[in-house]
Protein backbone atom coordinates (compact mmCIF):
# COMPACT_ATOMS: atom_id res chain seq x y z
CA UNK A 1 0.00 0.00 0.00
CA UNK A 2 2.90 2.43 0.74
CA UNK A 3 4.28 2.14 -3.16
CA UNK A 4 0.53 2.89 -3.91
CA UNK A 5 0.28 6.17 -2.44
CA UNK A 6 3.62 6.96 -2.91
CA UNK A 7 3.18 6.91 -6.71
CA UNK A 8 0.04 8.52 -6.15
CA UNK A 9 2.25 11.65 -4.33
CA UNK A 10 4.76 11.80 -7.21
CA UNK A 11 1.51 12.05 -9.77
CA UNK A 12 -0.09 14.66 -7.58
CA UNK A 13 2.73 17.08 -6.88
CA UNK A 14 3.68 16.65 -10.26
CA UNK A 15 1.07 18.01 -12.44
CA UNK A 16 2.84 19.29 -15.40
CA UNK A 17 3.85 15.64 -16.01
CA UNK A 18 -0.09 14.48 -16.68
CA UNK A 19 -1.32 17.34 -17.56
CA UNK A 20 -2.84 15.58 -20.32
CA UNK A 21 -4.94 13.08 -18.50
CA UNK A 22 -6.72 15.22 -15.92
CA UNK A 23 -8.94 11.73 -14.56
CA UNK A 24 -5.25 10.17 -13.68
CA UNK A 25 -4.41 13.50 -11.28
CA UNK A 26 -8.19 13.30 -9.74
CA UNK A 27 -7.91 9.88 -9.46
CA UNK A 28 -4.41 10.02 -7.39
CA UNK A 29 -6.03 12.80 -5.79
CA UNK A 30 -8.73 11.04 -4.35
CA UNK A 31 -6.29 8.01 -3.49
CA UNK A 32 -4.18 10.71 -1.06
CA UNK A 33 -7.39 11.98 0.14
CA UNK A 34 -8.98 8.33 1.17
CA UNK A 35 -5.67 7.65 3.01
CA UNK A 36 -5.70 10.51 5.29
CA UNK A 37 -9.82 9.16 5.96
CA UNK A 38 -11.67 11.89 4.14
CA UNK A 39 -13.93 11.78 1.29
CA UNK A 40 -14.09 13.33 -1.97
CA UNK A 41 -17.24 14.85 -3.36
CA UNK A 42 -16.64 15.94 -7.00
CA UNK A 43 -20.32 17.39 -7.18
CA UNK A 44 -19.11 20.01 -5.24
CA UNK A 45 -15.78 20.51 -6.64
CA UNK A 46 -16.00 23.82 -8.90
CA UNK A 47 -13.73 24.54 -11.53
CA UNK A 48 -10.00 24.69 -10.47
CA UNK A 49 -8.45 28.24 -9.39
CA UNK A 50 -4.89 27.47 -11.82
CA UNK A 51 -4.72 27.20 -15.23
CA UNK A 52 -2.16 24.30 -16.45
CA UNK A 53 -1.49 25.21 -20.02
CA UNK A 54 0.91 23.03 -22.59
CA UNK A 55 4.35 25.43 -23.65
CA UNK A 56 2.85 25.88 -26.86
CA UNK A 57 -0.48 27.63 -25.61
CA UNK A 58 1.41 29.02 -22.80
CA UNK A 59 4.25 31.06 -25.58
CA UNK A 60 1.10 32.09 -27.14
CA UNK A 61 -0.67 33.78 -23.95
CA UNK A 62 2.75 35.60 -23.32
CA UNK A 63 2.32 37.13 -26.79
CA UNK A 64 -1.23 38.32 -26.11
CA UNK A 65 -0.77 39.51 -22.60
CA UNK A 66 2.86 41.61 -23.89
CA UNK A 67 0.69 42.98 -27.24
CA UNK A 68 -1.98 44.12 -24.38
CA UNK A 69 0.95 45.85 -22.27
CA UNK A 70 2.45 47.58 -25.13
CA UNK A 71 -1.44 48.93 -26.38
CA UNK A 72 -2.32 50.17 -22.85
CA UNK A 73 1.43 51.80 -22.40
CA UNK A 74 1.30 53.91 -26.00
CA UNK A 75 -2.09 54.72 -24.98
CA UNK A 76 -1.03 56.25 -21.80
CA UNK A 77 1.87 57.55 -23.47
CA UNK A 78 4.71 55.37 -21.74
CA UNK A 79 7.84 55.62 -24.11
CA UNK A 80 9.11 51.64 -23.65
CA UNK A 81 12.16 50.65 -24.68
CA UNK A 82 11.86 47.51 -26.99
CA UNK A 83 13.12 44.96 -24.19
CA UNK A 84 10.21 45.75 -22.37
CA UNK A 85 6.83 43.89 -22.60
Amino acid sequence: MQTSLRIARHIVTHPQIYVSHPSVLAINWEKLKNARGQTVDYDRIGAPAYLIVTPDRARAQVIRIQAKVRDYAQTKGYDLPPSAA
